[in-house]
């Protein structure tokens, strides 16, 4: 669902022209990321743009390639050795590709059979470069997780949103169990479960309590349990959600699996505006939803504190 694209520095600050159109295909709305292959990709970009020509169309190429990241994920963390320094980019790419692969090389040369596409044809037309932005994912905790892997990957901070959250289950805890393992870094991530009231619920405190003795949550992390309630002929507290603070997915069936059946769910990736929208709504002063219990926060150790 969510392509990683390697992209020549070089080729992508070549022009203004090509620097805008590249960037306009790229985003998580967009189901394509551009690895950051090697770290320094970004400040290799830019030094590649100062070398252009002087004048306005340079200061642009420049002033796109900074604001990558600034407001909706669009480039993310490669994890993959650059090994040969004196080799050319696309050298080391291709290597690393061998090792761990990318969806496609974006560069200066078309060799389709082995992934490498040139600017020319980066358009939905091409398989290796279309993404789909709603599929059917089964609703098996690791297929749930998986889809989310590069979200989950890439994020601050993570809201996991089903109104029928209930972790004394074990088809609500192993989905979120294996989403908090493809955490790189629990401890730079604030974790946040929003659901809904419900009869059957006993009081946060006992699910933070019960949710503490299976030892879900990986070392050094934590997890916030915020219980709303709906308003009075207000929102209906119903849409499911994998939210980060500059992605989205939409997870139609629920963050559950299935359990004695084979299903699937529809998941699909939101929108910037979207995903603006439905974040503003779990904010904890938002007013959409009220508070129905105070924020607990449970650790990794069973440790529950209040909010």
């Amino acid at each position: 669902m969510l392509k990683e694209f390697a992209v020549d520095p070089q080729v992508i600050a070549s022009s203004f022209e090509t620097c805008r159109y590249l960037i306009s295909q790229f985003g998580a709305d967009k189901g394509r990321l551009i690895s950051k292959y090697p770290k320094s990709w970004k400040r290799m970009a830019i030094d590649a743009a100062n070398t252009l020509p002087d004048g306005l169309k340079k200061e642009r190429v420049v002033e796109y390639l900074n604001g990558l990241n600034n407001e909706w994920l669009t480039l993310i963390a490669s994890n993959r050795a650059y090994a040969a320094h004196g080799d050319s980019w696309l050298d080391n790419a291709r290597a690393a590709h061998v090792v761990k692969p990318f969806d496609a090389i974006i560069c200066d040369q078309d060799d389709q059979p082995n992934r490498l596409i040139d600017t020319n044809a980066c358009d939905e037309s091409n398989q290796l470069f279309a993404a789909n932005r709603i599929c059917a994912v089964n609703r098996h905790a690791n297929d749930l997780a998986q889809v989310a892997t590069l979200l989950l990957q890439n994020c601050r901070v993570i809201r996991f949103i089903d109104p029928y959250f209930n972790p004394r289950h074990s088809r609500w805890r192993n989905p979120l169990a294996a989403m908090l393992a493809l955490l790189p870094d629990i401890t730079k991530v604030r974790c946040e479960y929003h659901f809904c009231e419900r009869d059957e619920l006993p009081p946060i405190e006992q699910l933070a309590r019960d949710l503490g003795q299976r030892a879900l949550i990986p070392q050094g992390g934590a997890l916030r349990l915020v219980c709303w309630r709906e308003k009075d002929g207000g929102e209906r507290f119903h849409r499911r959600y994998l939210l980060t603070e500059n992605a989205g997915l939409g997870y139609e069936g629920g963050l559950d699996e299935s359990i004695g059946a084979d299903q699937t769910t529809d998941v699909s990736l939101l929108d910037r505006r979207h995903h603006s929208d439905r974040w503003a709504e779990y904010n904890l002063d938002a007013q959409t939803y009220e508070l129905a219990e105070p924020v607990f926060a449970l650790d990794a150790d069973g440790n529950i504190s209040l909010e």
